[in-house]
């Protein structure tokens, strides 16, 4: 399982994005028109539609806001959180012409199907078809806080109406200002200049204590009243018989907000939280990144710039016993996604940059590597046959695989304990036909040279050595 875990694990092997923080090539894209890394982190976050993930009904916005962004049809159990269906059965119950004859309606209740738990256990009622949808539960002081709110929201604005007022009126002495600032020059006559800026001045007044006045009007509450806490009896709280299958836990108390039960019979239906479908744009140029369609069962994007489909992906193949300051060889995989031919580099750094735990040294130069193109129906050549056709270097191309080259990088630890982390730059080419229209106005192709850093973790250093030791004092 350990050979799985790290054949999977993608957080060995990381990118950096333009904002310096490094990524996995999978949570990572790379814009076509300004040629620069991009995580979800540094782009601009834009919702294009809301739906139900149960029901896959679309919800206009507007709906949603109103709704609280919860589905009217939908539930989830208020005890495991799985969906709730609805049960359905006859009930009989007296008929509206004649209370003493009994007629059978269909009626409906919800019910998990993971642990059982139904609505009829906590006493909610039955509801008819027709009858509209589930009641909805009383929040206990709502009117109290909706008060609140209004109370404070009409606070905040006639805060700000005071700000605005300042920041409008002139100061004392200063206001010529106003004249400038309207195009009339200063040569004026002192009379006239006096009269626009007493005219100015008393207009500006005028419109900011008409609009303070208008948003001055607080809402008027009655304010709260001081309870005096009552004494915690511990002696009836020890001596109480605790039923621990009556009792909410955290989790659900909190997935009810609104009054929080205690008890199991206090639980009600949860409605189901909506699910958003969101586009990336990148902030330098504007461009989208990610474009789902509109459709709430499709998963398709219109418009997908994930940086996996360009870069080429580098990946671990093998790492030898890491020991202190000793040379050793490892193997990494690069591997081409692009349907044609890829010219690479991979760029040793040298310089040291604070903040970073680089405790590993490449000791080789500046490497150039061909990679062959990504393609299902060709037959796999044989890895002598492509050795002989690029003319690889025995010293730094182990083998070659179709669209896969495996390249040995000698590495010396320089650390005592703790990961071998190694960095360096990977430089390759990209054919863009976006930059070529804008450039040159050509139609084909054209091909452009851009670099990332690469960070890998090659593991621990000397944990071979210190697992062998341990064996040696066992045995």
């Amino acid at each position: 399982m350990d050979v799985i875990d790290d054949i999977f694990n993608t957080k060995r092997v990381l990118y950096q994005c333009s904002c310096l923080l490094r990524k996995p090539l999978t949570h990572i894209y790379l814009c076509r028109h300004c040629f620069k890394i991009r995580c979800k982190d540094c782009v601009s976050h834009e919702v294009d539609s809301q739906f139900c993930q149960h029901c896959l009904e679309y919800i206009p916005m507007i709906d949603a806001k109103l709704k609280r962004n919860k589905c009217v049809t939908c539930f989830q159990c208020p005890n495991c959180s799985q969906t709730l269906t609805s049960k359905t059965f006859l009930a009989s119950i007296p008929s509206e012409t004649d209370p003493n004859v009994m007629t059978t309606k269909k009626a409906q209740y919800l019910q998990c199907s993971y642990c059982k738990w139904s609505t009829k256990d906590v006493g909610i009622p039955d509801q008819f078809y027709g009858s509209g949808g589930w009641p909805e539960v009383k929040v206990p002081n709502q009117k109290r806080i909706e008060d609140l709110i209004d109370h404070y929201r009409s606070v905040a604005q006639r805060v700000r109406i005071e700000k605005e007022k300042k920041r409008i009126n002139p100061r004392p002495g200063h206001a010529i200002h106003l004249l400038d600032k309207y195009g009339i020059a200063a040569s004026l006559s002192p009379r006239i200049a006096e009269s626009l800026r007493t005219k100015t001045y008393i207009g500006r007044l005028a419109n900011s204590q008409i609009a303070s006045s208008k948003s001055s009007e607080e809402i008027k509450i009655e304010p709260s009243v001081p309870v005096k806490p009552q004494p915690l009896d511990c002696e009836y709280h020890y001596k109480k018989e605790l039923d621990e299958t009556t009792i909410s836990t955290l989790e659900q108390r909190l997935s009810l907000i609104e009054h929080q039960p205690t008890t199991i019979p206090e639980f009600y239906p949860l409605s189901k939280t909506l699910y958003v479908k969101r586009s990336l744009r990148c902030k330098e140029c504007d461009h989208n990144l990610s474009k789902p369609e509109y459709s709430s069962s499709s998963i398709k994007f219109k418009i997908t710039l994930s940086a996996f489909y360009d870069i080429p992906e580098v990946k671990i193949s093998s790492v030898p016993e890491l020991l202190p300051d000793k040379e050793c060889i490892v193997e990494l995989t690069l591997k081409n996604p692009c349907q044609y031919v890829v010219h690479a580099s991979i760029i040793p750094i040298t310089e040291e940059k604070p903040g970073i735990p680089i405790t590993g040294q490449l000791k080789m130069s500046k490497s150039n590597l061909i990679l062959e193109c990504k393609d299902d129906t060709l037959e796999i050549d044989s890895d002598q046959v492509q050795k002989v056709r690029h003319n690889d270097d025995p010293k730094l191309i182990a083998f070659r695989r179709n669209n896969k080259v495996v390249v040995k990088i000698p590495v010396v630890p320089t650390a005592k304990s703790g990961d071998c982390w190694i960095w360096f730059k990977l430089k390759h080419e990209i054919m863009s036909s976006v930059f070529s229209l804008q450039s040159t106005g050509n139609q084909g192709p054209q091909v452009i040279f851009i670099e990332h850093i690469v960070y890998i973790n090659l593991g621990p250093i000397g944990a071979k050595k210190e697992i062998s030791d341990m064996l040696k004092k066992r045995g």
